[in-house]
Order: structure tokens, then sequence, then C-alpha cells
């Protein structure tokens, strides 16, 4: 009877670590998909900066095309 008892008392501890060590993993795995999902918006805003910072390079380059231009017509009528 003894045995028995301390057979199911082992069984007991070794389901009860293995359910932790499953809630573990299942921990894990929510910590790594909440990195992804905070990467994802990095990355999304990353694009929305990018595609911001290339609207305004254009519009640098333009300004710069039209003082060349000045600078240009300028040294033509000196």
């Amino acid at each position: 009877m003894k045995k028995v008892l301390l057979g199911i008392a082992m069984l007991a501890m070794i389901v009860g670590c293995t359910k932790y060590a499953s809630q573990e993993q299942l921990d894990e795995l929510q910590a790594r998909e909440d990195a992804v999902t905070s990467l994802k918006e990095e990355v999304k805003d990353m694009q929305t900066e990018k595609a911001s910072l290339i609207d305004e390079k254009a519009d640098k380059e333009a300004t710069i095309e039209e003082l060349e231009t000045e600078i240009s017509n300028l040294e033509k009528g000196l």
C-alpha cells in the first residue's frame, strides 16, 4: 500500500512538473509573440518614417534645382 501511495505521489509530482514546464513554455511563447508584434509595429513605424524622409528629400532636391537654376540665370545676367 505504501508503495502504491509513493508511486501515486511520484506520478503526481511528475505530472505537476510537466504542467509547470508546459506553462513555462507557454509563457516563453507568449513573450516571443509579444516581441514579434512589437517589432512588427516598429518596422511599420520605420517604414512610415522612411516614406516621409523620402518625400522630404525630394522636396529639398527640387529646392536645390530651383536655386541652381536661379544662380545660373543670375550668372548669365552678369
